[in-house]
């Protein structure tokens, strides 16, 4: 028989969102250490892919952040901090 356990929903992440979460995650450790930087693609990363998560892991950590490309082949992205939600 398996065993079951009751668990708060809130802690909960079940499929695509737990892969979402996983890839957010080094963003959202970046933006808690420092106000402002910048994001060196490797090959293989796609631009706008990267733009998103930086922005939806600034959205999840309540911050607004301001964020532009430094080359015309987008390959370093810098950001910085404009204030808190």
């Amino acid at each position: 028989m398996p065993k079951f356990t009751k668990l708060n929903p809130g802690d909960v992440v079940v499929g695509r969102g737990r892969a979402a979460l996983e890839a957010r995650r080094p963003f959202i450790e970046a933006l808690n250490a420092a106000d402002a930087g910048k994001i060196e693609l490797e090959r293989g990363e796609k631009p706008a892919t990267v733009k998103r998560l930086l922005q939806d892991a600034a959205k999840e950590s309540g911050m607004r952040i301001r964020s532009s490309w430094s080359d015309p082949k987008q390959q370093v992205l810098f950001w910085k901090k404009v204030g808190s939600r």
